[in-house]
């Protein structure tokens, strides 16, 4: 018994001494910041803002092809050098610009979208989604931050750079699609074709995605700036439930939608397994340097730890999505009236794909959790895998991490997997450096308006937007 009890002490401070290696060999927080250029004076701020105002005026939805028009004319009207300068080519609505550096060397690619998603409930919201209302704490509107801000920024930055004779280390490409809410097949999906067939390859690719939040999102003072190097997937599919129709005095034991009830809830409470992604363990080894002891012991060791780090993400609809594939009912359809039992209930689930996961393995599963009485059809033709995953540490990152510390707010800068969906899935067979973040810093409830309600851009965020994408085209 005292032999065990010596080899048993000896386990445990062997595993205390790896516990502890691990922790005190973690690599140093990287530091360095890069100088963001100031804009010329005849770049006015307040223009500046005024302009990003004029282009939430264009309600570019899907279904409204003049407004693209317009808003294609209001462009050309508010940036005449970067029109004079670059070069253009449409693909639909969506445009392709091309910066020509005269370098010899790989040229990088910024995206952003011109489209935005409808409004549900416009009573509801504080400024009039489409007025273009600034006041002095924000620019409201729908699209401020899914996508004309960035969009807007990145132009910005471009005809400042050209007002003060300045040209980037490379090539610059700009593709602003006109369809990314709605899959993208005939904007990043075209415009991405052509600059295949063109033998390109972008030692950078940038696009919407990841930003600054509260450190305390993740564990720390600090704000966090959230650098995407992979995306979920996309997947929606439509449950169908069949019954015999019939009057509703006398209802059989089942019913189609109490079938589709049950399946829908079966699904909810038997997710996806949860597991720490590549990015999801890269942002928490990232971030460790900058947590207390006790936290920074338990991300160095990840190894040990991994089921209480899963246990706590998962307390949070935030962070349980970077573990798992999600799934969200959205739409129900059952019925034609109150006293008639209907003969089919179909209800709509959208569905997130973590990396590891397929359409292939997800529809695998379904068929097997589902009884034989539902049937499950995929719908629409917006579908995709997982992205690949940016492989880090490398120079496009340590640029962009540099370049985020030198914003305002001073982030610690964290890869990510980004939740969401982007038009840079459609561009990642042209580079291995495909990056989503968008240079802004909000609050968690802020995070809510994407689709929401109230959407808007902090003002006085919005000239450091620009600086940041001009340092990303000047090469610092």
């Amino acid at each position: 018994m005292k032999r065990l009890l010596q080899l048993l002490a000896l386990a445990v401070l062997i595993l205390l001494a790896v516990l502890l290696y691990h922790t005190l060999t973690l690599p140093q927080a990287d530091s360095r910041v890069a100088e963001l250029p100031d804009l010329p004076q005849a770049m006015d701020e307040d223009a500046m803002v005024g302009r990003l105002a004029a282009a939430l005026r264009f309600p570019t939805l899907p279904d409204q092809p003049d407004a693209f028009v317009g808003f294609h004319d209001f462009l050309r009207d508010s940036f005449p050098l970067t029109h004079q300068t670059l070069s253009l080519k449409a693909f639909g609505h969506s445009l392709l610009y091309h910066w020509d550096s005269k370098n010899d060397c790989p040229p990088q690619l910024l995206l952003a979208h011109q489209d935005v998603v409808p409004v549900s409930s416009p009573e509801k919201w504080q400024k009039p989604p489409f007025a273009g209302v600034v006041d002095d704490d924000f620019v409201w509107g729908r699209g401020a931050l899914d996508d004309k801000g960035s969009l807007m920024a990145i132009l910005e930055a471009t005809e400042a750079l050209l007002q003060s004779g300045q040209a980037p280390a490379c090539d610059v490409y700009l593709a602003f699609g006109h369809d990314e809410e709605i899959g993208g097949r005939e904007g990043a999906v075209k415009m991405a074709a052509w600059l295949e067939q063109q033998n390109l390859r972008f030692a950078l690719i940038l696009d919407e995605g990841g930003m600054m939040l509260p450190g305390s999102t993740l564990g720390m003072d600090r704000p966090v700036a959230l650098m995407g190097i992979a995306e979920k997937g996309y997947m929606t599919v439509e449950l169908q439930a069949e019954a015999e129709p019939g009057h509703s005095s006398r209802p059989p034991e089942r019913t189609a939608i109490g079938d589709l009830a049950a399946a829908i809830h079966h699904l909810q409470t038997h997710p996806r397994p949860a597991s720490l992604s590549l990015p999801t363990r890269k942002m928490l080894e990232q971030v460790a340097p900058h947590q207390s002891f006790a936290k920074r012991l338990v991300f160095a060791n990840l190894w040990l730890f991994e089921p209480l780090i899963i246990r706590q993400l998962e307390g949070k609809p935030e962070t349980n999505a970077l573990l798992r594939t999600t799934m969200a009912p959205t739409l129900l359809e059952a019925g034609v009236k109150e006293n008639v039992l209907p003969a089919t209930a179909n209800a709509t689930l959208n569905f997130r794909l973590a990396p590891g996961e397929t359409r292939d393995s997800l529809r695998a599963y379904l068929q097997n959790e589902l009884p034989d009485n539902i049937s499950v059809t995929s719908k629409g033709a917006f579908l995709s895998d997982p992205s690949a995953v940016t492989d880090i540490p490398s120079a496009s990152f340590d640029r962009l991490a540099a370049l985020a510390r030198a914003l305002p707010e001073q982030p610690v800068v964290a890869p990510y997997l980004l939740i969401a969906g982007t038009d840079a899935r459609h561009y990642q067979h042209l580079s291995d450096q495909v990056f989503r973040f968008m240079p802004v810093s909000l609050g968690q409830d802020d995070l809510a308006r994407f689709h929401g309600h109230n959407e808007r851009l902090p003002r006085k965020q919005y000239p450091h937007m620009v600086r940041f994408y001009a340092g990303l085209m000047l090469g610092q």
